[in-house]
């Protein structure tokens, strides 16, 4: 006997499940395989790396201002504090240098004292140096042809000397000078001792390359004071004048003759000395001047006046001091020594001694007038 067929059995894949459920699942299946394997593949492939370069970063910009600091004007610095200690000097021997001869006009010598600081050679001239140590008459150069602007002016002897005369008349006021050429270059005098020589020297000592040594003058001023006290009087002589001021009096005047000193001079000072016009120094005859009394270190105030009309010209002032005997020369004059408010240098030394004829000044002894 045959069985019978079920009627759920079908034709299916499977047993027991339907056609198209299979079919999906299997659809299914193999969709997962191919997502896994390009997963798989995604992620094992290597990548090339680029670099890409960031965006320019646009900053702002500042403007920097300078700070500003405000000072209080009161505010002063402390000075410093000081500690001054008393220290005792050790006792040095006394030491002798040895003497000098032959360096004084008619046999006189003495010594140079003193180890200053001197200026340049080329600095120093018979009418002074460039350079000022402290203790000098200081100078100032007039030409009285050309006015304040170096341009030339009509010039004339007698002009010339009216102009010297009322400058002092006027009490020594350098605005009676002002119209006139003034040098810028200033000199320091420690003497006045300019043997006979040209004219040119004053333009040329000034440093005035325009000037021509004729019609000029020089104003000396400066302070005249001794460390001890001192009675003295000056000699001089010149070519063509000098006229010395002390305490704002006129106590010398020296000109080549009586014509120029009539012009020049008249009747603002006169010697009251026997002896004057006696000698000679250089071109000019010798004049004496008044006695001056200095205090000890106490300065009075001192000028000289130097002019000269042209060719040549020489100025020469000495110091006798009351109660000293001095050796006398072949023309009986006595050999004084020079006006100095310093010891003087070897270099200017040298310039006078080749000029300067023997028997007049000695530049090495003597009172030196400064208050040390």
């Amino acid at each position: 006997m045959k069985k019978r067929k079920s009627r759920r059995s079908g034709k299916g894949i499977i047993k027991g499940a339907p056609s198209g459920f299979l079919i999906s699942l299997l659809v299914h299946a193999g969709a997962f395989i191919l997502a896994g394997l390009l997963v798989v593949f995604t992620a094992t492939q290597k990548l090339d790396k680029k670099f890409i370069a960031p965006k320019p970063v646009m900053r702002p910009k500042m403007k920097l201002r300078k700070p500003k600091v405000k000072l209080k004007k009161s505010a002063k610095p402390k000075a410093p504090t000081r500690i001054v200690t008393k220290v005792e000097s050790a006792s040095m021997p006394d030491i002798q240098l040895p003497e000098m001869n032959g360096m004084g006009f008619g046999g006189a010598s003495t010594g140079i004292g003193g180890f200053d600081v001197l200026p340049a050679l080329e600095d120093i001239s018979i009418l002074g140096s460039k350079i000022s140590t402290g203790n000098d008459l200081v100078g100032v150069y007039y030409d009285t042809k050309r006015n304040r602007s170096g341009q030339n002016i009509r010039a004339s002897v007698e002009e010339y000397r009216y102009i010297a005369h009322r400058f002092m008349r006027s009490g020594w006021r350098p605005s009676i000078l002002s119209r006139y050429y003034k040098s810028p270059q200033k000199l320091y005098a420690k003497a006045i001792v300019i043997p006979e020589t040209m004219a040119t020297v004053a333009p040329s000592s000034f440093a005035d390359e325009d000037g021509v040594g004729a019609f000029w003058l020089i104003h000396y001023k400066g302070d005249l004071v001794h460390r001890d006290g001192i009675k003295f009087r000056f000699y001089g002589a010149a070519n063509e004048f000098m006229i010395v001021r002390v305490n704002e009096k006129i106590v010398l005047g020296c000109c080549w003759n009586d014509a120029r000193r009539s012009e020049v001079i008249g009747n603002l000072w006169e010697s009251s000395s026997l002896d004057t016009d006696t000698w000679h120094w250089g071109r000019g005859s010798v004049q004496i001047g008044d006695w001056i009394t200095l205090e000890p270190g106490v300065p009075l105030s001192m000028e000289i006046l130097l002019g000269d009309n042209g060719w040549s010209t020489g100025f020469v002032l000495g110091v006798e001091v009351e109660g000293e005997e001095y050796e006398r020369s072949r023309q009986g004059a006595p050999i004084l020594p020079a006006f100095k408010t310093d010891e003087l240098s070897l270099d200017y030394l040298d310039a006078v001694y080749r000029e300067q004829p023997e028997g007049e000044v000695c530049l090495t002894n003597g009172p030196v007038f400064r208050d040390y």
